[in-house]
């Protein structure tokens, strides 16, 4: 006989188990994203490059900066946050869906553009 308050925490535990799963792969997904916008977009950008503005991309956080700027300069960080969010500069864009690739592309370029004023 099980008793109430155990099938109560097993249909919780299940519950929160899926919730995990689909925080993952949101994640996951943000992350493909994050990595493709860099290869396809960032890293080969010839105004990018002709402004001096350098990328990194590294554990689900691409940033950028203007190295000649010199230390006082704050870099601009792109990153997937826990939830599967992209948050550009502390700020969050939401969550990425693959049906708004494009208008979530050009946000994130739009917000690259307005920081370093180009």
């Amino acid at each position: 006989m099980t008793s109430e308050l155990d099938k109560v925490f097993a249909e919780l535990a299940a519950q929160r188990a899926q919730q995990d799963r689909e925080r993952r792969q949101r994640i996951a997904r943000a992350a493909d994203f994050l990595t493709e916008l860099y290869e396809q977009d960032i890293e080969p950008s010839a105004t990018l490059q002709s402004r001096g503005i350098q990328a990194q991309l590294a554990d689900n956080k691409l940033m950028l900066h203007r190295p000649q700027s010199g230390p006082y300069e704050e870099p601009l960080v792109i990153v997937v946050s826990e939830l599967g969010d992209i948050d550009v500069a502390g700020r969050s864009l939401g969550r990425y869906d693959g049906a708004d690739k494009l208008a979530k592309k050009r946000e994130i370029i739009g917000e690259i553009i307005a920081f370093f004023d180009l």
